[in-house]
């Protein structure tokens, strides 16, 4: 505070009758003195940083004088006679006289300075003086006086404002209201408020609840409201009960604002807020879709949703031996309608159309790759489907596409009710949400497509190798081999089959060689064994490795066995006559991945050439075993002796004849 202020206090207020507050130039309180409140029409509102207007609503309407003095076009501005009557039986009356305090070495900012001096005493001996001869005509001037400060409050106020009496009939209205509405004041004047609310039942709460909630003020009923030409707005009001000067009668004060804006606003953000959670929490656009439009048809006010995505539909040649063409066409693939509206046809006919490129209103999108918004729904010719709907009250369309890389991936068309202008912001949104989903389309296109690779690799590495082996192949691990103590390795050839190769063409030769190896690969997995791989009719199988097996001795019998069964059904069915030579051993190896292009998973060790052994040195139709195998299947399998042979590399070895299982 200056040093004026500072001295008008202390030699005009020796009694404390006179308090002071300093004001910003919105009104709001920077400081006050402690004995302020007492003057205050509500006490409770006197605070730092509070509108003085509200604890002093007397200076409603008289903003424009504040700012003059504030900037020196007036020297000060005085309110006189001003009461307050929290206590009937005390009241207080007081003046408050407003100047500017400006810019100073201890004030930053130039404020308005409200001193407020306790008159009561003086006003009391006046009205005492001039009661017995002028009461009738003060109370009149004083409610004329009234009357004008009240009115120039609420024409003052930016807000809208209606009363109405409590059977909701208009009898005020500000213009601001007039300006909101577009009507004439005496065009709405003793008018029911249901002329401008299109739900009057909110704005008539206060009414229906006056008996139990006679205080009560609500606040933020938002309502949605018409103007004079039909324009739907959004008003958000507030609503309390006022007692007029006829006993036992209520009128009701409604302070609205138009916040159409800000909920259109809020609208969009939720709707794209809702299509980015959508597209991030789905897998797919099928499961996505009923979310979007969900979203943008709660959000936006539309009544029906409808993707549409390109389809191929065969039609059928005119004659016969002519080429059958396959144009694309748009087929719908999600459909939403607002609960509360019935269409059953619509969306039957919406189910079973189809568009080619041009054709109705996502054709025409489709083709032009631009939104089109309709607001003449009658033209069967140029949008069949947008003219039925029209015969199921929905009077206005608007179609955008889907748009990724600058292709037309799908087209998505709403219906709706309400008749708007198009609006050039909607559009631009609705074209950045196209290229959200187009952006989405082609990234899970790309995502598939990696996947299918991905499995095509997958399945190529899972033939080469087992599927424990790709697994830490794809971990990066450069080097895998292991030792296993116990296993049990079978070699197969064909005998025979390499005099055919001179006989027969190769590719007859593959196809037969293909045709016997494709079943014994079913036998491998069958018998949950490891294929290791194949040198032209030669044929490896090992039991018990990359993951141990404790039967694998009998895994790998039972799988020669077969083998024989299999080359018997397949001369049976070709007429050839072929004969398996078979070998097994069973024994220690060391198995792993050999090379890091064109690797295998390759078995080492003394039991690996034991077993090559056996089936070199065998019988064409038998299957030879060595004495390592035979102490494993003697318990389960017929074996017969067929005694020491002399073995390349091995000396003499003892050596059986597998015939079958017990």
């Amino acid at each position: 505070m200056n040093a004026l202020v500072k001295q008008l206090l202390t030699h005009l207020s020796p009694n404390r009758n006179l308090e002071y507050l300093a004001v910003d130039r919105q009104f709001n309180i920077l400081e006050m003195s402690e004995g302020v409140e007492r003057f205050a029409d509500d006490p409770d509102e006197v605070k730092l940083g509070q509108d003085v207007r509200f604890a002093f609503p007397e200076l409603f309407g008289s903003e424009e004088i504040l700012i003059d003095v504030l900037e020196e076009r007036q020297k000060s501005f005085n309110l006189k006679a001003i009461g307050r009557f929290l206590d009937p039986n005390n009241p207080i009356y007081m003046e408050i006289l407003v100047f500017a305090e400006k810019n100073n070495e201890e004030q930053l900012q130039e404020r308005l300075i409200l001193l407020i001096q306790d008159v009561t005493d003086q006003m009391v001996l006046e009205q005492n003086l001039v009661q017995g001869y002028n009461e009738t005509s003060l109370l009149a001037s004083a409610l004329a006086a009234a009357k004008h400060y009240l009115d120039g409050i609420i024409n003052a106020m930016a807000e809208v404002l209606l009363v109405t009496n409590n059977l909701g009939n208009i009898k005020t209205i500000n213009q601001a209201a007039i300006d909101l509405f577009g009507y004439k004041q005496e065009e709405l004047i003793d008018q029911p408020i249901s002329a401008i609310a299109t739900d009057k039942s909110i704005l008539l709460q206060a009414i229906e609840s006056r008996s139990s909630q006679q205080n009560q003020v609500f606040k933020d009923l938002t309502v949605v409201c018409k103007t004079k030409t039909g324009k739907k707005i959004d008003v958000a009001f507030s609503c309390s009960a006022i007692e007029t000067e006829t006993e036992g009668v209520t009128d009701f004060v409604y302070v609205g604002r138009d916040i159409t804006e800000r909920l259109r606003t809020e609208k969009r953000k939720a709707a794209q807020y809702g299509i980015a959670r959508s597209l991030s929490e789905s897998a797919t656009l099928s499961a996505a879709a009923p979310k979007i439009l969900s979203a943008l048809c709660e959000h936006l006010g539309w009544d029906v949703g409808q993707l549409w995505i390109p389809n191929q539909q065969a039609i059928p040649p005119a004659s016969a031996g002519e080429s059958c063409p396959i144009p694309i066409v748009l087929r719908c693939a999600q459909l939403w309608v607002k609960p509360s509206i019935s269409i059953p046809e619509f969306a039957s006919i919406t189910w079973h159309s189809s568009f080619e490129l041009g054709v109705g209103l996502a054709g025409r999108v489709w083709q032009n790759s631009s939104p089109l918004w309709i607001t003449n729904m009658v033209d069967p010719a140029n949008f069949p489907l947008v003219s039925f709907a029209s015969q199921h009250g929905l009077h206005e369309a608007l179609g955008f596409p889907i748009m990724g890389n600058g292709e037309a991936l799908g087209v998505m068309t709403f219906f709706g009710r309400e008749v708007e202008p198009p609006d050039p912001d909607l559009l631009q949104m609705m074209a950045a949400i196209g290229s959200q989903i187009g952006q989405y389309i082609k990234r899970k296109q790309a995502e598939e497509a990696l996947r299918y690779q991905q499995q095509q690799t997958d399945r190529l590495l899972l033939n080469i190798l087992p599927a424990t082996i790709a697994e830490r192949l794809k971990k990066d691990q450069r080097t895998i081999a292991e030792h296993f103590a116990e296993v049990s390795v079978l070699f197969a050839d064909i005998v025979g089959f390499t005099e055919l190769s001179t006989r027969i063409s190769p590719t007859e030769l593959v196809h037969m060689l293909n045709a016997i190896f494709s079943q014994f690969d079913y036998l491998v997995e069958r018998h949950e064994l490891e294929k290791i791989k194949t040198i032209g009719d030669a044929y490896m199988v090992v039991g018990g490795i990359p993951l141990p097996k404790p039967d694998h001795a009998e895994a790998v019998a039972q799988m020669a066995l077969d083998m024989q069964a299999t080359i018997v059904q397949f001369n049976a069915e070709t007429g050839q006559n072929f004969k398996m030579r078979i070998g097994i051993h069973t024994g220690p190896v060391t198995a792993g991945v050999i090379g890091v292009k064109k690797f295998i998973y390759d078995l080492w060790g003394d039991t690996v050439n034991t077993a090559s052994r056996m089936e070199s040195h065998g019988i064409p139709g038998e299957i030879q075993v060595t004495q390592d195998t035979y102490d494993r299947l003697r318990d389960r399998f017929w074996l017969e002796e067929r005694g020491a042979i002399a073995v390349k590399g091995k000396g003499e070895m003892m050596a059986y004849l597998l015939k079958g299982r017990k």
